[in-house]
């Protein structure tokens, strides 16, 4: 073999290795998301939009309605905003001490002169659903609905802040992306997930969890070994699901994979109710996969793009 051949053969194979340990790869958590996060989930809006699958069966669709609804449609027109172009990333995250800690991070390309105008034109019209004021050199939305507000901020022009407390989002803008280090417990729940998933999840079982699982005679066992759980959903030309259920010991994951394992036989009686998505029904509970390995306990779904196309045409 020549020395040409040779160098190329060996830069084939690390590049292949590269590829292999980029997919491996665990996910990582935006850089906001705060120390005492218990739960967070991530939303690649970018990726999802541009997936084969949602390209083919939904974006038109989804289009089609935004523009139906007027009121919508002109509100991101004044904002200068598309949403099928301009976001790239939602997440939102729960940190301890209840729905107080909530925060959304929207990452994308923001009009910030367009958005400000337009928010300043809707607060006079509508006092009593948007309120604007600074904070410093902040500007602060405070959106009013049927519930708690929401208060909103830009920390730049591709990031957009929103939690329950003003004083929330105003200490998340000044932070900037620096962020301290990330609970071990919620550090090692990430180590699970691999890959580039579309949407991902991850919640650590806290302590007021297994509590309330004690009630329960068939969970107060399982409690005090349940760690935490992950989800993934991976959208392409198809679509894979995963949760997955991480405990202490392979004996639990046994145990969780039984308690799971039980529900396929209800969900395959409740299927037989509708005689015309029976079939479609039967063929997604045949494709669930529940395993345990170790600690952890798997619950798998892989549908295909000619599933997708059959029940496409049944709509």
């Amino acid at each position: 073999m020549s020395a040409t051949k040779t160098w190329l053969k060996a830069f084939a194979l690390a590049v292949a290795a590269l590829a292999l340990a980029g997919s491996a790869r665990a996910v990582e958590a935006d850089a906001l998301v705060p120390e005492d996060a218990e739960a967070l989930i991530s939303v690649n809006v970018r990726q999802l939009l541009d997936s084969p699958l949602v390209q083919k069966y939904a974006l038109e669709q989804l289009r089609t309605q935004l523009k139906q609804n007027n009121e919508a449609a002109k509100a991101f027109q004044a904002l200068g905003l598309d949403p099928f172009k301009d976001v790239d990333s939602i997440v939102l995250t729960k940190g301890a001490g209840g729905n107080e800690k909530i925060l959304v991070v929207v990452r994308g390309r923001f009009d910030l002169d367009k958005i400000q105008k337009a928010a300043s034109d809707f607060s006079e019209k509508n006092p009593g659903k948007l309120k604007v004021s600074k904070e410093k050199d902040l500007q602060v939305y405070e959106m009013k609905g049927e519930g708690n507000p929401a208060y909103a901020a830009f920390a730049n022009k591709n990031t957009l802040i929103v939690t329950p407390k003003r004083e929330t989002t105003v200490k998340a803008v000044s932070s900037g992306e620096e962020r301290g280090t990330l609970n071990k417990e919620m550090k090692t729940t990430l180590g699970h997930l691999r890959g580039t998933p579309s949407v991902w999840f991850a919640a650590l079982v806290t302590e007021e969890m297994r509590k309330g699982m004690k009630n329960n005679p068939q969970a107060a066992g399982l409690a005090p070994k349940l760690e935490s759980i992950t989800g993934s959903i991976n959208i392409s030309d198809d679509v894979k699901l995963a949760v997955r259920v991480h405990t202490t010991d392979a004996k639990a994951a046994a145990q969780v994979k039984q308690t799971i394992t039980q529900l396929k036989p209800l969900l395959a009686l409740l299927a037989q109710n509708n005689e015309e998505l029976a079939p479609m029904l039967n063929e997604l509970l045949d494709n669930l996969k529940i395993s345990a390995e170790k600690n952890t306990t798997s619950v798998t779904l892989d549908i295909s793009q000619q599933m997708i196309e059959k029940a496409s045409k049944k709509q």
